[in-house]
């Protein structure tokens, strides 16, 4: 039985919250899920997401910018607290993954006046393709299978280049997130024709992606954090703000 000082300190402790801490937070840069303008001011749908998550459980992120194939093994050896967007199948070492928190739909994305018909994965197999960076992990056996031994296969860390090599009519596809491919069609900075039609084709499954943190605490209360703003309408007004797509 407690007593005494021994109670009293019981008490204390179990009324008072967890500690409030600055997490240092490792996102890949892509628009219009993270960005980064001239000031160095962060903004995006996937970065509000994550501080917005965080902060419900009394935490302020500091983040810090690496390209995608960086971001785990910076986590991996500890040099950040915490990063995303991170699958089951990245290697973060001992770090804690949360629930999922934001979905990415990748598809196959073609000119309109090419006339290619894209039902299945194994269509891909033949074509000229530039995807994203890592797409042969994140997209899963098939696809790697798929584009295996095809010289006219590449990966681009910067996406803004599939974009206008799609549109030059340099590759018959980019493989990317429609969200991400669909903003450097309208952005300035991608010196583009946008009237040109595309043609998306949905041939991937979802992607559910969690972010992974050093300290399961913090992972446990991003995961708080994440229901609490789906359920307040928080999580919601984050993505219109950025997209109308859910």
């Amino acid at each position: 039985m407690l007593k005494g000082v021994g109670l009293a300190m019981y008490l204390l402790t179990a009324v008072l919250p967890a500690p409030a801490d600055d997490i240092v937070f490792g996102f890949r840069p892509i628009p219009p899920y993270v960005m980064i303008d001239s000031a160095g001011t962060y903004s995006g749908m996937e970065y509000e997401i994550v501080v917005a998550a965080l902060a419900a459980g009394g935490h302020t992120v500091k983040p810090q910018d690496f390209p995608f194939a960086r971001l785990f093994e910076t986590l991996k050896f500890k040099k950040i607290q915490g990063a995303a967007p991170v699958l089951p199948t990245h290697d973060v070492g001992e770090a804690f993954l949360t629930d999922s928190y934001i979905t990415y739909h990748n598809v196959a994305l073609a000119m309109r006046k090419r006339g290619l018909r894209i039902q299945r994965v194994s269509d891909l197999k033949g074509l000229s393709i530039m995807a994203f960076q890592t797409a042969t992990v994140v997209l899963g056996p098939e696809y790697a299978e798929a584009v295996s031994g095809n010289p006219q296969y590449s990966e681009m860390a910067k996406q803004i280049l599939q974009i206008r090599t799609l549109f030059a009519g340099r590759i018959d596809a980019a493989i990317g997130e429609t969200r991400i491919l669909h903003y450097y069609i309208y952005a300035p900075e991608t010196k583009v024709d946008s009237s040109l039609p595309t043609e998306e084709f949905p041939i991937f499954p979802p992607t559910h992606y969690r972010a992974a943190f050093l300290e399961k605490r913090h992972a446990d209360d991003f995961n708080r954090g994440l229901k609490a703003i789906l359920a307040n309408g928080t999580y919601q007004k984050i993505v219109l703000k950025y997209s109308p797509m859910p």
